[in-house]
């Protein structure tokens, strides 16, 4: 988050009025990274013909919609009408569409920032890329001139539900952000780890979500997002000196949703648990996942090279809430069984389930 300096002297408001900014500005990072959107506060210029950005901030959860700063920059009543309006005339724009600098397809939300006596001081904006949308009613819109009432009604409900997982994916996400502020704030390890194993579940389940929403399908391939778990857990949950390496073998394994996000935190589960416990007497490792259909049995092989885990993290008796939640989604939601096989040259987990549902190859 950054904040433009001189604060009364560009804008020649009162000092009240500039702590009132500078109060909102402060948190500006949380509002980016839970919206995961591009927050600006913009000041009316002295002459009143212009804008002023005077405070932005850019997600840490999303991708921003900016390469470089905006702050100090001028915005004339021609290329922000939106902004110049909510300031002159403090009313709120919400849902308006634009292209932002980088040529991104946007929304703006504005919303007046007032002073004590109701004042208009500056706005509050948030911009974030809707380009995933506009393809959506794009495509409906093509794909309904052209077909017949039947095929617009298919067509309708797919894209419901594309957008349905749209929203729960934007939603699993946010979550995570304020997960991970409360986790900021904590000085223990215990809770750091708790809340840490937990992003990375919600994560798992996003990914599915995020395929669901993008491909617009009603089955996963859970072999790509396995793929993509994989390099998650390397990318958050090992340390600067281990050197991890995930690959997943085996044909493309398409799963209808509700099976695909139980496999997905099964996997996530094992991964971390090889991450955390096979390799303790070396940094440097591999896990490898293995998928194969045969007539309705699926089974997942996750193994690792390390020197071997202790027993216990795979027994009955463990107290480890993963190990608990790897065996009811097993048991529970994949009715499948679960094998784990150690040994001083690693440990293998095998997860076999019937599918009756269609399953593609």
């Amino acid at each position: 988050m950054q904040t433009i300096s001189d604060l009364g002297q560009v804008t020649h408001l009162s000092d009240e009025q500039c702590n009132i900014i500078k109060n909102m500005a402060a948190n500006m990072q949380v509002m980016a990274d839970i919206s995961r959107a591009d927050m600006f506060i913009d000041c009316l210029s002295p002459d009143k013909n212009a804008a002023i950005v005077v405070a932005e901030a850019s997600p840490s959860t999303a991708p921003s919609l900016y390469r470089e700063s905006v702050l100090g920059e001028i915005a004339l009543e021609k290329t922000e009408p939106g902004v110049l309006f909510s300031l002159k005339n403090g009313k709120s724009i919400i849902g308006s569409r634009g292209i932002s600098q980088e040529n991104i397809v946007m929304q703006q939300d504005i919303v007046p920032i007032t002073d004590p006596s109701g004042i208009t001081i500056a706005v509050l904006i948030k911009e974030h890329d809707i380009s995933d949308t506009i393809r959506n009613e794009h495509k409906m819109k093509s794909l309904l001139k052209s077909t017949d009432k039947d095929q617009k009604q298919e067509i309708k409900q797919s894209l419901i539900i594309q957008e349905l997982h749209h929203r729960v994916k934007n939603n699993l996400q946010v979550i995570s952000s304020m997960l991970r502020l409360q986790m900021r704030r904590s000085a223990s390890e215990e809770v750091v780890r708790v809340f840490s194993d937990s992003l990375n579940r919600i994560a798992s389940m996003g990914k599915v979500h995020d395929y669901l929403a993008k491909n617009g399908f009603e089955e996963v391939d859970v072999t790509f997002v396995m793929e993509q778990i994989g390099t998650l857990l390397v990318s958050s949950s090992t340390t600067s000196e281990q050197s991890i390496e995930i690959s997943v073998k085996g044909k493309p394994l398409f799963l209808p949703s509700d099976k695909a996000t139980s496999v997905a935190l099964v996997v996530n589960e094992l991964i971390q648990n090889g991450i955390k416990h096979a390799f303790h007497t070396t940094s440097v490792g591999k896990i490898e996942i293995k998928t194969n259909i045969r007539k309705q049995m699926v089974n997942i092989i996750v193994s690792d090279n390390g020197g071997g885990m202790d027993h216990s993290v795979y027994t009955q008796n463990s107290s480890s809430l993963g190990l608990h939640l790897v065996e009811m989604l097993v048991e529970e939601e994949l009715e499948g069984i679960l094998s784990v096989f150690h040994s001083n040259r690693g440990t293998n987990v095998s997860l076999t389930f019937p599918i009756t549902n269609k399953v593609m190859e």
